[in-house]
């Protein structure tokens, strides 16, 4: 069964009962965005009617902030007027098999779906860093953020200081690296600076509570920051990871650990393709930053796109 986890006048996060997964409705002047419809179909259908009575005259569009199954479920139950993603999102050229993993999860659940089953094809692809999109008096701005998957994205409501992060910074998750540890870290570094530029408070995960704080969701940030180290401080020194520490802070180890050994697996190889090495002066004290050594990514300028 679905829920509402949080509304205000312009944005309302539907949580499903799977995985604590978030779709995000957010109002502007001019149009209704849904993000990353899920996850079963009564959940997709109420979240689709929603977004149908408050939509008036307004343009509907669709974002998807990355290419996991359980984040374009719903994609057939909407009609948009625009869909946004990553030109990587775009080119994956594998969607048919994400499709698949879909009619698996219906299969093994009994689910049938009252709309056909869609890889989102994007109409506005996001290539770069700092693009902007208007339409009206609606200020969209896009990040790429590679890591969790290759193909993720932010974007930020200008008007509403809000930033929709994907699977990023959740409360019920510690970073799940699909694509690359190095990525990921890339990504996390680049938030301060996409902040700084764009100003948001708010930040909604594709998991979990929303943080409705900038001191939240720098500290989700940092403890990332920190898991990521601690794995590569255990890999590169042999040192035995703190499990129980992990799980003091997730709370459903039977699943997760098999995300933390897939991360463990994946950071191991990277470490032995010298994709990073460990400094051993690394402190991971990182709200005092005295010895850590981060390296900052440049945002590119920003272009505007008006939507005419």
């Amino acid at each position: 069964m679905q829920k509402i986890i949080y509304r205000d006048l312009n944005v309302t996060i539907f949580q499903s009962a799977l995985f604590q997964t978030n779709s995000t409705v957010i109002l502007t002047d001019d149009a209704v965005l849904v993000v990353d419809p899920a996850w079963l179909p009564d959940e997709v259908l109420a979240i689709q009617q929603y977004a149908e009575s408050i939509r008036g005259r307004r343009h509907l569009f669709l974002v998807y902030t990355h290419s996991d199954y359980d984040h374009i479920i719903g994609h057939g139950a909407f009609r948009p007027d625009k869909v946004f993603a990553t030109k990587a999102f775009a080119d994956r050229g594998d969607g048919e098999d994400i499709l698949d993993q879909i009619v698996d999860f219906d299969q093994k659940y009994y689910i049938n779906r009252p709309y056909e089953l869609e890889y989102p094809q994007p109409d506005y692809q996001v290539f770069k860093d700092g693009v902007q999109y208007r339409h009206g008096r609606t200020r969209l701005a896009f990040y790429t953020a590679p890591g969790h998957t290759a193909d993720s994205m932010f974007m930020v409501v200008w008007q509403l200081g809000l930033c929709i992060a994907g699977d990023y910074l959740c409360s019920t998750e510690f970073p799940f690296i699909f694509h690359s540890s190095v990525e990921y870290e890339n990504t996390l570094n680049k938030l301060p600076h996409i902040h700084d530029r764009n100003w948001f408070t708010r930040l909604v995960p594709g998991h979990g509570r929303p943080a409705l704080t900038l001191n939240d969701w720098s500290r989700r940030r940092i403890e990332a920051l920190a898991y990521i180290y601690s794995v590569r401080e255990s890999i590169a020194t042999g040192a035995p990871f703190d499990e129980s520490s992990l799980w003091e802070r997730y709370h459903y180890p039977r699943i997760q650990q098999y995300y933390h050994r897939n991360n463990v697996k994946l950071m191991t190889r990277e470490y032995e393709e010298g994709l990073w090495t460990w400094d051993k002066e690394m402190s991971l004290d990182l709200f005092q930053r005295k010895k850590a050594k981060l390296q900052e990514p440049e945002v590119n300028a920003e272009d505007d796109i008006d939507d005419e």
